[in-house]
């Protein structure tokens, strides 16, 4: 009997919160692959680029709540709070290679994609604010009353 496995793509690119797969789930392969190669020469997506992308949404993300709230950075979210950071992650570096490309965002698809990454940007500054995320702490959070 013949062993068959799915063979593992060579050269995908991964970041602290999201890989190359999530922004591909967000944006489609066709769209990452078209995004992230400058040479119009190439039909592959750059590898490199996308993750170029992945490394800047994770400092935007690591940067949004290092000096406020009361979390650790980098981020460990838990629960399904990781789905949520990887969603934040994936729709900004996707963004990054949208916009790095040039593309004008006065066009259906730029303005779907500016307020996307405008609403993800936002969606964090709510979650520091509001201490929402479920992820690691730098402080324990009181368990016997407190006045003041």
């Amino acid at each position: 009997m013949p062993v068959t496995a799915t063979p593992i793509t060579a050269g995908s690119a991964a970041g602290i919160y999201a890989a190359q797969g999530d922004i591909e789930s967000q944006f489609g392969i066709d769209n990452v692959q078209v995004w992230s190669q400058l040479d119009n020469t190439q039909s592959s997506a750059d590898i490199s680029r996308i993750q170029q992308a992945l490394n800047y949404a994770d400092g935007k993300i690591i940067s949004t709540f290092a000096n406020f709230g009361n979390y650790v950075t980098p981020l460990s979210p838990m629960g399904t709070d990781i789905a949520l950071v990887t969603r934040w992650a994936a729709v900004i570096a996707g963004a990054w290679l949208y916009q790095s490309r040039g593309i004008r965002d006065d066009d259906a698809q730029g303005d779907h994609i500016a307020r996307l990454q405008s609403d993800v940007e936002a969606d964090m500054r709510r979650y520091r604010g509001n201490e929402k995320l479920n992820a690691a702490r730098r402080w324990p959070a009181a368990t016997a009353p407190t006045g003041y």
